[in-house]
């Protein structure tokens, strides 16, 4: 495997950690909305984490916004380690990821703005939840960007041959006669 293909594992790898980090985050928050732990932590906020976990719009959905949360960082977690495994390809996988990983980044900015502005307070593992999703989503980007073109030029989601040379490329195939 060649530098950039460690380079695809590598940066898979972080996107993989980051989606976990956002999980455990997410299964936390969710506890304490279900009633299963206390009050989350906050060593900034104080008493915000409970305000905004309890806001209207936390119980909005028939399930709590962080359970929602986890899901998502859950199906990108499942979509990163599938880029770590097979660090070469699979274009479509790594534009999922960064299309669902988008999506998490503009309702979490929404969120942040919601708690700020609405409720009148903040939590800091909320926060800390939307700046993951939104480090997550730039580097999904990337990844899809980078695979994508790496695609058109190299291989294909099914690991096949070579695509199309560039004009004034050296590069012979062994179907074509290498003039001397």
């Amino acid at each position: 495997m060649g530098a950039t293909g460690d380079g695809m594992r590598w940066r898979s790898l972080a996107l993989l950690c980051l989606a976990v980090v956002g999980l455990l985050i997410s299964l936390d928050l969710a506890a304490f909305q279900v009633g299963l732990a206390g009050p989350p932590w906050d060593p900034l906020f104080g008493d915000g984490s409970r305000r905004v976990l309890t806001s209207d719009l936390s119980r909005l959905l028939p399930i709590p916004d962080a359970a929602v949360g986890a899901g998502a960082y859950l199906v990108e977690a499942v979509l990163c380690a599938a880029l770590v495994i097979r660090p070469s390809g699979l274009a479509r996988v790594a534009i999922a990821l960064a299309v669902i990983a988008s999506i998490g980044a503009a309702v979490g900015a929404v969120l942040v703005g919601y708690q700020v502005l609405v409720v009148g307070a903040a939590c800091t593992f909320c926060i800390a939840s939307a700046v993951v999703s939104w480090v997550l989503a730039g580097g999904a980007i990337v990844e899809a960007r980078e695979r994508r073109l790496g695609r058109s030029s190299s291989t294909d989601d099914h690991g096949g041959g070579r695509g199309p040379r560039s004009p004034g490329s050296t590069e012979h195939s062994s179907k074509e006669p290498v003039a001397t």
